[in-house]
C-alpha cells in the first residue's frame, strides 16, 4: 500500500480580519498559494468578523463564502490531485 501525506500537496490559503480604528467597519482578505498581494478585501459585518475570529467558523468555510471562486479552483485543484495520486498508486498496483 502506498502511502502519501496529502498535506505536501495541499494549496496554502489564509484569510485575514481587519477592523477601522473604530472598530465599527470590518474586512477580511485572502491568500491563496502564496501569493503576495492576495484578494482584494471584502467588507463584512462585525458580527462574522467575530464569529471567525472565536472559531465558529472554519477558515475553508469561511473562504467558501467569503471568496467562492476561489475556493471552487482550490477545490479543483484537490481533486484533480487525488485523482493523479489515487491514478499512479494503482498503476503501481499492476
Amino acid at each position: 500500500m502506498m502511502s502519501v501525506d496529502i498535506q505536501n500537496y495541499d494549496v496554502r490559503r489564509t484569510a485575514s480580519i481587519y477592523f477601522n480604528t473604530s472598530g465599527e467597519r470590518c474586512w477580511t482578505k485572502a491568500w491563496f498559494n502564496g501569493n503576495e498581494k492576495g484578494e482584494p478585501a471584502i467588507e463584512i459585518s462585525r458580527q462574522n468578523a467575530i464569529a471567525f475570529i472565536e472559531d465558529r467558523i472554519t477558515p475553508d468555510q469561511w473562504l467558501s463564502h467569503f471568496f467562492p471562486k476561489q475556493m471552487q479552483v482550490y477545490y479543483q485543484a484537490i481533486n484533480q490531485t487525488r485523482q493523479r495520486l489515487l491514478g499512479s498508486s494503482n498503476g503501481l498496483q499492476q
